[in-house]
């Protein structure tokens, strides 16, 4: 047990340091190339894994459709992480993926008819709060509700979020079909594989980008890589909720790393909303 709350932990971690690192790598590299980038050089740290567990038995059919499913919605999730992150502070969008576990209720409510109980509805009012107090910079009261459509990265992350519960749900069929080892490595290779195509027509520096900036990409596919690793060894002796929820705790890590690296304003203030946001997560999902 101890175990996997170190694995989820640094999974955590990982996926502040991955918001936080990406957004210095946004300001050089545009969305798409970066997308494909996240998904190409984390494949050799996923590879090994699978290659010690071995291929499993895989029930094609739900496996495939889940998968494809998850791909092409996250073909928009991901390059809208990525240009949230780059015409946007990190306070103002890493903490806008803890509206996930919102935006999942009304999917549950409608297929499984399931509501939450009194904590979940804490946990929402919690994650609301914080995210109108990280938009709340003078007396006008009114002013968090119109910055969180107006301020561009916090609409892109909302969307993400939006789009990450939907693809949570189908991603859970892909790896029960067959393993999280395996659904992680087939989804980045085609992952890779869709935006290597999306970016052959949009960009036509790749190779001079890559060039570039290998450095920056061998570095956000490690960080990228380690962090599916630890989440899905996590799973083995935590529940999913469990390991989700302290994975999104890591956005305190990517404000942190704002404030000190990008000299973010309000600090304190940020922290502290955040905090509220992921506090909240953990109340819908326990």
């Amino acid at each position: 047990m101890i175990t996997g709350y170190v694995l989820a932990a640094l999974t955590g971690i990982c996926f502040g340091i991955q918001g936080a690192y990406s957004k210095g790598l946004a300001q050089r590299v545009s969305p798409v190339v970066l997308t494909w980038a996240v998904f190409t050089f984390a494949i050799p740290i996923i590879l090994p894994l699978v290659i010690i567990e071995g291929i499993p038995l895989i029930k094609w059919k739900g496996f495939l459709l889940a998968a494809c499913t998850s791909a092409g919605i996250n073909v928009i999730a991901w390059n809208l992480f990525f240009k949230a992150l780059r015409v946007s502070s990190l306070a103002h969008t890493m903490p806008f993926t803890a509206f996930t576990p919102i935006f999942i209720i009304p999917i549950a409510w409608v297929l499984l008819n399931e509501l939450p109980d009194i904590w979940g509805v804490l946990g929402i009012i919690l994650i609301i709060a914080g995210a109108y107090g990280i938009h709340l910079n003078s007396l006008n009261l009114l002013q968090p509700f119109k910055q969180l459509f107006y301020n561009t990265g916090t609409r892109y992350m909302l969307i993400v979020s939006t789009i990450w519960s939907v693809s949570a749900t189908v991603e859970k069929v892909a790896v029960l079909d067959s393993s999280p080892s395996f659904y992680a490595l087939f989804f980045h290779c085609l992952m890779a594989l869709i935006y290597l195509v999306i970016v052959m027509f949009k960009e036509k520096n790749l190779i001079r980008c890559s060039r570039n900036e290998i450095k920056g990409f061998l570095v956000l596919g490690v960080i990228s890589g380690f962090l599916i690793l630890f989440q899905f060894t996590a799973l083995k002796y935590l529940l999913v909720s469990y390991v989700i929820a302290i994975k999104r705790a890591g956005v305190l890590v990517s404000v942190f790393f704002g404030i000190m690296f990008y000299s973010e304003k309000h600090p304190i203030k940020n922290i502290f909303c955040t905090g509220l946001m992921v506090t909240g997560v953990f109340l819908i999902v326990w």
